[in-house]
């Protein structure tokens, strides 16, 4: 799968999060995130945290509060960049909060922006290698599933 075609492609971001296993999916999300370690310098602790909760089952019911900070950083800090990073943030935390199996979840198309919004924040460093890593955690599940 080329990237290009992710290109506000809501479908083809269905399909990729469809394809990862639901107790899967925070752990995928964050590793989407902590890819960007090393080209973000000021991750904001929000999302720092946000790693945490993610790493224990058991603390997936605290996502939802977690997406809440990540989105308040979001708003007192407009010009932060790149924004789609932020933006993926706040997906993986409502992922995350979905994946704890708690009433009132999320919209069910949360995960489908975080392929949309991953490719996003690597093409604003501009890094092959980056895009590489980033088009691998995407595609990793649907190898078998989907054919490109």
């Amino acid at each position: 799968m080329n990237l290009k075609d992710l290109e506000n492609n809501i479908e083809l971001g269905r399909k990729i999060f469809e394809s990862v296993p639901e107790k899967a999916r925070p752990g995928w999300g964050i590793t989407l995130l902590q890819v960007f370690d090393n080209y973000i310098d000021n991750i904001p602790p929000q999302i720092r945290e946000l790693e945490e909760v993610t790493a224990d089952e058991e603390n997936w019911t605290k996502a939802h509060a977690q997406f809440t900070k990540i989105r308040t950083f979001s708003l007192d800090n407009p010009d932060y960049k790149p924004e789609a990073f932020i933006l993926l943030a706040e997906k993986v935390a409502k992922i995350t909060y979905n994946s704890s199996g708690l009433p009132a979840p999320f919209d069910s198309d949360s995960g489908w922006w975080i392929a949309i919004n991953a490719k996003k924040t690597a093409d604003y460093f501009g890094s092959k290698d980056l895009i590489d890593e980033v088009r691998k955690i995407l595609t990793i599940n649907m190898i078998n599933k989907y054919k490109w």
